[in-house]
């Protein structure tokens, strides 16, 4: 847990650019909404693809989906429940990139849905977050006991050496 603690924090205080750090989340949260399937694959490829922080993205994707265990029933039946239009179950029934997409089922439909309506406010309240934490917070949280029983650490020093 402590590890974890520290690598946010390392990413947090990193050179990195706001906006990688912030499409790390956005990404890692669309990813973790989704089904593990050909959306996911897709998009760990835009991951490699572009530059944003990894470890930051592997971090939110596990975290959000493990929440979608929990939020994947509700997330279903409401879809189930809008999707029931003729013209739009035609339209995924019969078009064979959405089947491969597996866009008929559901979960997938709906989860994807959310996924893009999130992708573009979290990346960009995830860069503000981390603008607003590296201006008011960042000498504050260095400071800290926590901060630094962390940094003194053999474990730290570990970790700081392979990196």
């Amino acid at each position: 847990m402590l590890t974890l603690v520290a690598k946010i924090l390392k990413v947090l205080n990193s050179e990195a650019s706001p906006w990688q750090i912030g499409w790390a989340i956005a990404l890692g949260l669309f990813a973790g909404v989704l089904p593990f399937g050909l959306l996911t694959l897709l998009i760990i490829l835009i991951v490699c693809l572009l530059t944003i922080n990894l470890s930051t993205f592997i971090v939110v994707w596990g975290l959000t989906s493990g929440l979608m265990l929990l939020l994947a029933d509700p997330l279903e039946r409401l879809t189930w429940q809008y999707a029931q239009h003729d013209n739009l179950l035609a339209l995924l029934a019969n078009t064979e990139t959405l089947q491969l997409l597996h866009l008929h089922h559901t979960l997938t439909l709906g989860a994807f849905v959310l996924g893009a309506v999130l992708l573009l406010p979290v990346a960009w309240l995830s860069k503000a977050l981390v603008l607003q934490y590296r201006v008011r917070i960042m000498a504050s949280v260095q400071k800290w006991k926590i901060m630094q029983m962390l940094k003194a650490s053999k474990l730290f020093a570990l970790y700081e050496k392979l990196n």
